[in-house]
């Protein structure tokens, strides 16, 4: 049973999931655990996934099968994601700061985050090639890859704030 008052994140079965392709998931299934990350509350993810179907449903069914487990409670005051202020490009202070060097997964995951928030379930093969970049250049590629894809679907200036987003939190080479 979902407990709507709960954040959940990905278990070690849930990050194997979707970094392997190993169990199988069906596209509603593994496109609803690409955005549980253990900073949407229900309600954030019962928004983004509204096509995907029964969101309380979908979610049952991580968790039993291990794919998904229950974290903090949400925070009363908490807003819902599309109804909050955009998030700051960098946690850095100052303008043009740079955020502290990141590891090429953390980076990964920044920009796959990033990406999930822009355009949802919809963003699930180009986080998944963001994902799969084993070094420094192919990480590079995925991202100008996604970059262009916001350009196309959203505007110029989604693509270019993801672009620098993502840039701020590029890994040392």
């Amino acid at each position: 049973m979902i407990q709507k008052n709960v954040v959940y994140h990905k278990s070690a079965k849930g990050i194997e999931a979707i970094a392997t392709r190993q169990h199988g998931l069906g596209p509603k299934l593994r496109s609803l655990l690409i955005l549980v990350d253990g900073k949407k509350t229900f309600d954030d993810l019962a928004q983004l996934s509204q096509m995907l179907g029964d969101t309380n449903e979908l979610l049952t069914q991580l968790s039993d099968q291990g794919f998904i487990e229950p974290g903090a409670a949400a925070p009363a005051h908490h807003v819902p994601a599309r109804a909050s202020a955009p998030a700051p490009l960098s946690p850095a202070s100052g303008p043009g700061a740079l955020a502290p060097a990141m590891t090429l997964a953390e980076a990964q995951r920044f920009a796959s985050r990033r990406l999930t928030d822009l355009v949802g379930p919809n963003a699930q093969e180009l986080c998944l090639r963001i994902e799969a970049a084993r070094n420094l250049r192919d990480f590079q590629v995925a991202v100008s890859r996604a970059e262009g894809m916001l350009r196309q679907v959203h505007s110029a200036h989604t693509a270019d704030e993801f672009a620098a987003a993502v840039h701020s939190h590029m890994p040392a080479s």
